[in-house]
């Protein structure tokens, strides 16, 4: 069976960049606990362009880990690729409260 989410990370000099692929939800768990420790720069950039559709489990898990890499890691968390109805979402549940909206 195909996992139905990815995270590829994307190292640079200046910031770690992780790009998501699929459906963000308990299933995802796993990945992004690897994400979190995989991040080592003072900056971590989070790609939504290639997610679909992020359920209640998934915002849950998404708040945990920028709550990590703010507080464990001391990184600014940056969010890139949203479309418009997760933007909707993460304004509702106040994940853009610990994380910015930035153009990539």
């Amino acid at each position: 069976m195909q996992p139905t989410f990815q995270v590829h990370y994307q190292p640079s000099h200046e910031r770690d960049s992780f790009l998501f692929h699929g459906i963000i939800d308990a299933q995802a768990d796993i990945h992004l606990e690897e994400m979190v420790r995989r991040a080592t720069c003072s900056t971590v950039q989070l790609d939504f362009s290639g997610v679909g559709r992020i359920n209640s489990m998934g915002i849950a898990l998404l708040l945990r880990s920028i709550k990590t890499l703010r507080s464990e890691k001391q990184a600014e968390v940056q969010i890139t690729g949203l479309n418009q109805i997760n933007s909707m979402l993460f304004k509702m549940t106040g994940i853009f409260l610990m994380a910015r909206e930035v153009n990539a």
